[in-house]
């Protein structure tokens, strides 16, 4: 039925009307070739000159497939859940890698850590607002971490902010205070450093698990993923969609790709990495969980604005684990190339001995001068 169901959808327009087109296309055009090669060469030659001609051409069309990744390509890269963890305390045993990310509760609050920096804490209400609290630990990474880099050009500007809206810090601190009042150069560097030393402090309890920033585009297919898995599977409700939960956190374990922005290192590590990860032909595992909580439900009355997103209190925290499979995107079109280039080698290489075996032939036949 499913088979009879399949052949019942096929319509002449597009379906079977874009197969003749294409079809009709491929014959006239290599038809034509051939016929007119074959008029000046043979039929055995003629052949064999569009055919190496043809072979020749796809060759370099597959060539450029597998160079952009386009045309006739296979699976793309994608996440896969393997698990959808409702509690922490129950292990998933497909997943050891998952028993070292500590457990929510197991894990510093960005709140306390930023209070260890008075510093950091003073440039973050700057940046921010001075109502700034940094709810988790990506947010907290997200607002820390270009900081790690600063430019001395960013320092003023953040100078300014940073006195007229974090007053209380700054009064509070006098090194501080000295600090924002002193040399730009020595502020960036400072900064660099309390930054890089609050990075560690985050990245420190996770084990090995990389702690993705918001800004970093592979947080979001990887949430995307989950989303889709978990309306899918219906885990809060025949109608789950992404507005009945809060992502907290993204992590990470293993890939090729350093956890830290590749900015930061030196011209000659960048460039050593990139030739180490070119060598390395076999790609390490790359899993991926997404945390997250359910959100509170809210009734609004008709023509009411809705309240900010909130977590249920009491909620337990939510973990998506996935697997990355990195696809056969151009392998497909590595096949096609790699075929049309034996075609290519084998017609030329029968067009090559057929001029040879002629040429014999013509000089046995060709009268001697003398």
């Amino acid at each position: 039925m499913g088979t009879l169901a399949m052949i019942g959808a096929i319509a002449f327009d597009p379906a079977i009307r874009g197969i003749l087109v294409v079809l009709v296309g491929s014959v006239v055009l290599m038809g034509s070739i051939y016929m007119i090669v074959s008029t000046n060469s043979g039929v055995r030659v003629g052949f064999l000159i569009s055919a190496s001609a043809l072979c020749g051409w796809m060759f370099l069309m597959g060539s450029l497939w597998v160079i952009y990744g386009i045309g006739l390509v296979g699976r793309a890269p994608a996440w896969m859940v393997t698990d959808i963890n409702l509690s922490r305390e129950t292990p998933v045993e497909q997943v050891p890698e998952l028993s070292k990310l500590p457990a929510e509760n197991a894990l510093p609050k960005a709140e306390e850590l930023l209070d260890r920096y008075p510093l950091l804490h003073a440039i973050a209400l700057g940046s921010e607002g001075s109502d700034y609290t940094p709810a988790t630990l990506t947010k907290l990474k997200t607002i820390v971490q270009p900081w790690v880099v600063l430019d001395i050009g960013e320092v003023p500007d953040l100078v300014t902010k940073s006195k007229d809206q974090a007053g209380s810090v700054i009064s509070g601190d006098s090194e501080v205070a000295g600090l924002l009042d002193g040399s730009p150069t020595a502020l960036a560097t400072e900064i660099r450093k309390q930054a890089s030393a609050l990075r560690e402090e985050i990245e420190e309890p996770l084990n090995g698990w990389c702690l993705l920033t918001e800004s970093d585009p592979r947080r979001g297919e990887a949430v995307a993923s989950a989303d889709g898995s978990l309306a899918a599977q219906k885990i809060f409700g025949d109608s789950t969609t992404s507005a009945d939960y809060l992502v907290d956190d993204v992590f990470f374990w293993g890939g090729k790709i350093d956890c830290n922005p590749v900015e930061e290192k030196s011209m000659v590590s960048r460039t050593w990495d990139r030739v180490a990860s070119v060598f390395e032909v076999k790609n390490p595992k790359l899993l991926g969980a997404v945390t997250l909580v359910k959100a509170q439900d809210v009734v609004v009355e008709p023509g009411g604005t809705p309240p900010p997103a909130a977590k249920e209190k009491g909620a337990s925290t939510v973990t998506v684990v996935m697997l990355r499979n990195l696809g056969n995107k151009r392998f497909i079109p590595f096949m096609f190339a790699l075929v049309n280039l034996l075609g290519f080698v084998l017609f030329t290489t029968m067009l090559h001995y057929r001029d040879k075996q002629a040429m014999a032939i013509r000089s046995a036949f060709t009268p001697s001068k003398n």
